[in-house]
């Protein structure tokens, strides 16, 4: 139960987790991050960033050494291997329900960027439903579809990056001093922000076992993450330098705001369409974590997959209807985050003392049999 015997044609190489990883902490949380870190460390975000960065880069070198303490296993594995089925599946259950209100977050938070730049009076419900059957559509073709199809969207999105040279065209550079102004209270504060952000790299739990050349998945999986705090450090600079002062503060989504100044000959209200292309940014998202949903379900429960992953899609449509205003999708955003503080960077330290309580275990056996 717990050793997973995955076809070599099921297996994909650790070179794209630098790709999929990147792509699940980039979502819909990037757009409005700026305001949010600047209200807690002001000019001195990019303290809070770095803070965050060492936290993340060891979270990511002990998820990876727990791993390899089992190299053809996932997390339910490593868990049911240590403490019993029981447990096992008890804590499993946990990261279930955290990745599908997680799943639930990327989907109401894209609803209301639909409907407050393009289409006030779109119903929820058809937006929700055209993501959805994307997602299935992806999920039910396997991991390697829905690995390939993080990494065209990768591609097809990456570009976007570039739209930032004309905002920074326009930087005031008094804008970021002076600084050093923020006590620690305030930087740790940004710091939490920014691990709510950065969220998305527990992926690596259940994707382990499908990588086939895992020695070099520490190397890809630190590159994803040193990718990720570099992206997020450029556009929070930016509009900090781009918005005048106390006007950061006021914008909801600094990021698609910028866009508003970007116009082409045949768009002349650009982050309009930047809200559509935004759909190519998160739909890797929710194809992973409905991956992960059911396959994490189907480890737990033994059913069959494509089941777990109906039933997690019909949920996830019928709760978009009991969201209807802003401050029940920020409460329950915040939420998740706060679940993600303990599930994504505590929990791999707490299981850290039982991973190296088995190495020296296994060293002591070797050694007594030579």
């Amino acid at each position: 139960m717990s050793q997973l015997d995955i076809p070599l044609d099921q297996k994909i190489k650790a070179v794209y987790l630098f790709i999929v990883l990147h792509t699940m902490q980039i979502g819909v949380g990037i757009a409005g991050y700026p305001q949010l870190v600047f209200m807690e460390a002001g000019r001195d975000s990019w303290m809070s960033i770095i803070v965050a960065a060492i936290v993340l880069h060891l979270t990511i070198a002990c998820i990876v050494f727990i791993l390899n303490t089992h190299k053809d296993t996932d997390l339910h594995g490593i868990l049911t291997s240590w403490f019993g089925s029981f447990i096992g599946k008890l804590i499993t259950l946990v990261f279930i329900v955290y990745f599908f209100i997680m799943f639930l977050s990327v989907i109401l938070n894209y609803i209301e960027f639909v409907q407050v730049f393009i289409f006030p009076q779109m119903s929820s419900w058809f937006i929700s439903a055209a993501l959805l059957t994307l997602v299935l559509y992806a999920v039910l073709g396997g991991i390697r579809v829905a690995v390939g199809a993080s990494i065209v969207f990768f591609f097809g999105s990456i570009w976007m990056l570039g739209l930032l040279t004309e905002p920074i065209a326009l930087l005031d550079y008094d804008g970021y001093f002076p600084m050093f102004e923020a006590d620690m209270r305030a930087i740790l504060e940004g710091a939490k922000i920014t691990s709510f952000t950065i969220l998305g790299f527990e992926l690596l739990w259940f994707l382990y076992p499908y990588i086939h050349d895992k020695s070099k998945v520490h190397r890809y999986s630190q590159l994803a993450m040193a990718f990720t705090i570099a992206m997020i450090t450029v556009i929070t600079m930016v509009s900090i330098g781009f918005y005048a002062q106390g006007q950061l503060e006021s914008k909801i989504w600094p990021l698609l705001s910028m866009m508003k100044i970007i116009s082409f000959p045949m768009f002349e209200r650009f982050d309009i369409l930047a809200v559509a292309l935004w759909m190519i940014i998160i739909l890797p998202n929710l194809i992973l974590l409905a991956w992960m949903l059911s396959i994490s379900s189907k480890r737990v429960f033994g059913w069959k997959q494509k089941y777990f992953l109906y039933l997690f899609v019909l949920i996830a449509f019928i709760c978009q209807y009991h969201f209807d205003n802003r401050h029940y999708v920020n409460m329950f955003t915040d939420y998740v985050g706060q679940a993600g503080m303990y599930l994504g960077f505590l929990f791999p330290f707490l299981l850290l003392p039982f991973a190296i309580y088995k190495r020296v275990k296994g060293k002591k056996k070797a050694n007594a049999k030579n």
